[in-house]
């Protein structure tokens, strides 16, 4: 049923943007023109709708796409939150209504002021990701390499172009990233060896745990074949079984 009607949007559309091409171009295929219709045909479709679900009457519905984003966020956080309440295990429509429910309310009534804060927060999230990855990449490129002299060229490097970034930068904000990332570069090179010694020792201790994890598996394998022995008697089989399962225990204790 869902895929018959999602196939009749499409269809609709479809053929919206080719009565566009007709009725405004002639013959002649527009794509931008009929992509500019359909999207603004949606528009004029959805916009009415979510305004009088989500809210949207400041500044005649501005940012109501913001809100509709909002909106899947929350509805799909306390979607699986619900989850985890025994009470709508065998519950799905309720599940979903009280779902919709939360979320519409969550939403609806949020003033712009709130959703501009909560939008700043966003920003702010993807300017420090952004900003901080291109940095963690260059932290394990240079970690990757053994040499102290080729590590701390590398960090000089950085220092000096992001120095060269901020004596040039006009605007305050740019300039502060500048500086403090000059900071950190500088005590990621004074600290070089002690980073670098962290790195080394988190290596060998993965390359610890993934030894033990075979050694038990191992030892398991050799415990259900001690204890399908048939040529065994009990007491000897006891005893191997033992000494088996406390290796097994003493292996465990050292993840």
């Amino acid at each position: 049923m869902k895929k018959k009607i999602i196939g009749f949007v499409f269809l609709f559309l479809i053929s919206c943007l080719t009565l566009n091409f007709i009725s405004a171009q002639g013959f002649y295929l527009d794509l931008r023109y009929g992509s500019e219709k359909v999207i603004q045909l949606v528009t004029d479709f959805a916009g009415p709708l979510l305004s009088v679900i989500l809210g949207g009457d400041y500044y005649g519905g501005f940012m109501i796409f913001e809100k509709f984003l909002l909106f899947i966020i929350i509805f799909t956080l306390v979607f699986f939150s619900l989850k985890k309440i025994g009470l709508f295990d065998e519950q799905i429509a309720a599940h979903r209504i009280v779902s919709l429910a939360v979320t519409i309310l969550a939403v609806r009534f949020i003033d712009l002021a709130w959703l501009n804060t909560i939008l700043l927060q966003y920003t702010v999230l993807g300017i420090a990701l952004t900003s901080i990855l291109p940095f963690i990449i260059y932290l394990f490129f240079l970690h990757s390499i053994d040499s102290p002299t080729v590590r701390k060229v590398g960090w000089i490097f950085f220092i000096v172009v992001f120095y060269g970034l901020w004596s040039t930068s006009s605007d305050y904000n740019y300039g502060g990233v500048y500086a403090w990332t000059i900071v950190i570069s500088l005590v990621f090179l004074i600290l070089d060896k002690t980073i670098h010694r962290y790195f080394v020792e988190q290596a060998l201790k993965e390359v610890d745990v993934s030894a033990v994890t075979r050694r038990i598996a191992d030892l398991d394998k050799t415990l259900g074949t001690i204890e399908n022995a048939g040529h065994l008697d009990d007491k000897t089989k006891q005893k191997e079984i033992k000494k088996i399962k406390k290796q097994i225990d003493w292996y465990r204790k050292s993840l």
